[in-house]
């Protein structure tokens, strides 16, 4: 994962209102990604971590996280 595909599945999640992606800062540091959201900090090395994160910071439905991924999968 890098800091361009972390953006983006974030701005997937931004339209639920609550996740504010300006507010989100994202760099690469090792081997993953160093993600700073409303004053916390989280590392990342697998993207797979990186999503329930987004998730939660978004309030997001699992409906919402399922139609997110197809479409980053396309």
């Amino acid at each position: 994962m890098n800091t361009q595909r972390a953006r983006r599945i974030a701005e997937s999640f931004s339209g639920s209102g609550k996740l504010h992606v300006n507010e989100l800062t994202v760099e690469e540091i090792s081997s993953g990604l160093l993600v700073r959201y409303q004053g916390h900090s989280c590392y990342f090395v697998r993207e797979s971590c990186f999503w329930p994160f987004v998730f939660k910071a978004a309030g997001a439905s699992l409906r919402e996280v399922a139609e997110i991924e197809l479409k980053l999968a396309a």
